[in-house]
């Protein structure tokens, strides 16, 4: 059965990643349309070379995270995210590191508990001629079935009711942990993405957007069933994209629809695989995350290269 590893509950859960070389390339042009998550996992615009145009709709955007402040966050969400809770960090994850024979199955890069925003070669524009000069990066060489590389970020934190009270002159905040987000009043999320390593019989590389949450990550004690075995969780609702050496804009509507069909451009679970009883419950949203899978045997042919980029997150209201 088909398991997504990527580990959504921790606020800096690392793995190491295999550098790749960034080609530069501009961002969308934010006069565009944007580019819309579909069935096929395909963008329906690519990047502009024409120059930043600030956009004149009408819509409405909140900006979760830039990536120019700090390491790996906090994010920058304005709105709900109140004392005693404070914003949650960028991590990332996937990748086995199971010995065989001595040898690592699978490498990535920066290493655990390392991860850090990356320099763009060439500052660009996002949104709205938003400048930017840095993103979220994560690359790996996956070998195994189904192991995967991801990153992403979480909402929000407060402090750890089990901890206790920090020893008397320890450096430090108090421990945190995630809790449930409520982003229910937004309509989409939008963002820019691009790979240097896309397959070369597509030219692009399938990337999965999800967001975990009560019914999908095993903190919300329903997709374990209350007990240890996570089998059953991460297959969270979210979208498949095609990343290509371009950077596009994609933006998913956080819309599940009725009855397991969602809208053109929504989110579903995977229905191969995990708790098929998960709901969308948009008020208690853990965070989101984004990840590349390998998914033909070891021995079937040549490790799965990735290299993700992700930039400017934004929430459509």
């Amino acid at each position: 059965m088909r398991k997504q590893l990527l580990c959504s509950g921790c606020s800096l859960v690392a793995m190491a990643f295999l550098f790749g070389a960034l080609a530069a390339c501009s961002k969308n042009n934010p006069s565009q349309p944007d580019a819309v998550a579909t069935d096929g996992g395909q963008a329906d615009s690519d990047a502009g070379d024409s120059g930043c145009k600030p956009s004149t709709s009408n819509d409405k955007y909140a900006l979760i995270d830039d990536m120019e402040m700090g390491t790996n966050g906090p994010i920058e969400l304005d709105g709900g995210i109140n004392s005693p809770r404070t914003p949650g960090y960028w991590y990332n994850s996937g990748a086995r590191y199971s010995e065989d024979g001595g040898t690592l199955s699978d490498t990535s890069n920066p290493p655990q508990g390392s991860f850090a925003f990356s320099a763009l070669p060439t500052p660009t524009t996002t949104l709205n001629c938003h400048p930017s000069a840095h993103a979220a990066r994560q690359t790996c060489t996956l070998n195994g079935l189904y192991d995967t590389c991801g990153v992403g970020f979480e909402f929000a934190q407060e402090p750890d009711p089990d901890a206790g009270t920090p020893p008397a002159g320890t450096d430090g905040g108090d421990p945190r942990v995630t809790v449930p987000f409520d982003i229910s009043r937004y309509k989409a999320i939008t963002f820019w993405g691009m790979t240097t390593t896309p397959d070369p019989a597509t030219n692009s590389l399938l990337v999965k957007v999800q967001l975990p949450d009560t019914d999908t990550d095993p903190r919300g004690q329903v997709c374990n069933g209350g007990g240890g075995n996570t089998s059953m969780c991460y297959n969270s609702y979210g979208a498949t994209l095609k990343f290509t050496t371009s950077w596009q804009q994609f933006t998913v509507l956080l819309d599940a629809g009725k009855d397991g069909v969602p809208p053109e451009g929504g989110i579903a679970i995977d229905s191969s695989w995990g708790f098929q009883g998960a709901q969308w419950i948009p008020a208690q949203v853990y965070g989101i995350n984004w990840q590349a899978q390998r998914n033909i045997d070891p021995d079937a042919g040549p490790p799965l290269m990735t290299d993700i980029w992700i930039d400017d997150v934004y929430f459509k209201e």
